[in-house]
């Protein structure tokens, strides 16, 4: 088991991922930076979710994400050879539950209304909800964290 204080960095872009992190306490997030300095997050891991550069680990190819914790994180490094261990059934229902989360994700960013993304941030990381700050949730969903809050302040009204 391993400890990181927040906002330490696990994987930075460029550096080849040799591990999957599995979140005991706190929490992950993996992002990209585009070419004008903006972060864009795209995943969060709280309590028992894994986080990883996939394409990187399975590759040996230099990661495009950072990985970072925003709180306080204890968590399980499990390398390539170690989750290949896991019986077929557990890695099967693993990967088919990060494709899912992946696909569901980008269907969202495609399709949806900032609302609806926000809905669908409340329904996917329900814990989270008041333990990140507004700023990674607007990354999140796609939008400033000044619209976020009158997206707030409207459902508030209703």
């Amino acid at each position: 088991m391993h400890r990181i204080k927040r906002n330490t960095i696990l994987l930075s872009q460029g550096e080849i991922c040799r591990y999957t992190f599995k979140v005991v306490t706190g929490c992950f997030k993996s992002y990209v930076i585009d070419s004008s300095g903006k972060e864009h997050i795209l995943q969060f891991a709280p309590e028992d979710w894994y986080i990883s550069d996939l394409d990187s680990l399975v590759n040996e190819k230099p990661s495009v994400l950072f990985i970072e914790a925003i709180e306080d994180t204890t968590y399980i490094r499990l390398t390539k050879e170690e989750l290949q261990s896991f019986s077929k059934d557990e890695q099967n229902r693993k990967l088919v539950n990060s494709v899912i989360s992946l696909q569901n994700r980008l269907v969202a960013l495609l399709s949806s209304t900032a609302e609806e993304r926000y809905f669908d941030f409340i329904n996917a990381y329900p814990s989270m909800i008041n333990r990140l700050p507004l700023k990674l949730i607007a990354s999140y969903i796609g939008v400033t964290p000044e619209y976020l809050s009158e997206i707030r302040r409207k459902l508030k009204e209703k």
